[in-house]
């Protein structure tokens, strides 16, 4: 049974929220607040096992409460906030969390609406890992060194394009790698990252503003160059058309009616392997579901190198694991050896695939498959 917390200054989509969930048999609401003064009651009172939260509240307000439980009580957390909301959501996202429900307004008799998505995203955090650390936004300013600090062989493939995939938990976990990365950094990096059409702009702008690589939401037509980084826009795939010199020709797509993510991993991946073949890199990180899998298949078998997340780090394992029970991952790293192995991808010199069992083998021992 799934203990919830609902937060919200709203009466009516307290009750509202509170019906959807006590439908549902594995989901038992512990209590309904109306700010985060109360929530803090009963958090203490009910060990909630998870949190939805409204970002806007008099007194302690959503960023507060969730400073307050990074601080003293983590928890999974689901904000359940409308597309007008003033408060940034990416705010909310690097203060720990996991992942995001829109409401349709502040107070909607359409809420009811939610109840789908809602449920299925609760499931998925109550069994994530504990919340990431805090983030640290960089500067473009700042030193441009390399910012390894484990012991890395070069490696002989001189990678030029790298896929990152990611879902629930997501923007955290890209943007301490991203963040990690060199400005001087010469690889093509493209980025699937499961999240609505109206926040995958604001999404790119903000790893702009944190990362030293430039970022920003993929264009049509758009061209993608060493050392640049585009995020797929919500409601559309990205994909990789062909190579012009150094840089990539990457095209938006229209979504088919069966798809289960738009923007999916799998196109993204497919495409690269097709166009860059053993030059690419992918990467499925946390996230749930199989979204990736299909598409580090495809690269595999195009020579290129296929990466996952490991469990000890994941917030989700769910698409991670599995890509890994399917046999197409070469290595498992976590969270903190991606960026050090992508800037060793970049170099020149010995076997990527040694590369890559000395950073398993050094940073988590038996999680290799």
């Amino acid at each position: 049974m799934i203990r919830v917390l609902i937060v919200d200054d709203s009466a009516f989509n307290r009750v509202t929220l509170a019906e959807l969930l006590d439908g549902v048999p594995d989901l038992k609401v512990v209590g309904c607040a109306r700010d985060g003064y109360e929530a803090i009651k009963y958090i203490r009172s009910e060990k909630p096992d998870v949190i939805t939260l409204d970002l806007e509240m008099p007194g302690m307000d959503g960023l507060s409460l969730l400073r307050w439980v990074k601080a003293e009580q983590p928890l999974p957390v689901v904000v359940v906030t409308s597309r007008e909301s003033n408060v940034n959501l990416f705010d909310a996202l690097e203060l720990g969390a996991l992942d995001f429900v829109l409401k349709p307004g502040r107070v909607s008799p359409q809420l009811p609406g939610i109840g789908d998505e809602l449920v299925t995203k609760l499931r998925q955090v109550a069994r994530s890992r504990p919340l990431l650390p805090g983030l640290s936004g960089r500067s473009k300013r700042s030193a441009s060194g390399v910012v390894s600090r484990i012991s890395l062989p070069t490696v002989k493939n001189d990678m030029r394009l790298m896929v990152l995939v990611s879902s629930t938990g997501g923007p955290q976990a890209l943007q301490l790698i991203l963040g990690d990365l060199p400005a001087g950094f010469g690889g093509a990096i493209a980025v699937v990252q499961h999240m609505p059409a109206a926040f995958t702009g604001a999404f790119a702008q903000r790893l702009d503003e944190r990362c030293r690589l430039p970022v920003r939401e993929a264009l049509a037509g758009d061209m993608l160059r060493p050392g640049e980084v585009l995020v797929a826009p919500g409601g559309r795939h990205l994909c990789v058309e062909g190579r012009i010199g150094e840089a990539f020709a990457m095209r938006l797509q229209p979504p088919m009616g069966n798809d289960m993510h738009v923007p999916s991993g799998d196109i993204l991946l497919e495409s690269a392997a097709q166009v860059a073949g053993n030059t690419a890199a992918g990467f499925v990180l946390t996230g749930m579901g199989n979204d990736g899998t299909a598409g580090l298949k495809a690269l595999k078998e195009a020579g290129g190198v296929t990466v996952a997340e490991s469990e000890r780090s994941a917030v989700v394992f769910g698409m991670p694991r599995n890509a890994i029970a399917s046999g197409v991952v070469d290595r498992v790293v976590p969270l903190g050896a991606v960026a050090p192995l992508m800037s060793a991808m970049m170099e020149k010199g010995s076997d990527v695939h040694c590369a890559l069992a000395q950073v398993s083998g050094e940073r988590q021992g038996r999680e290799n498959p």
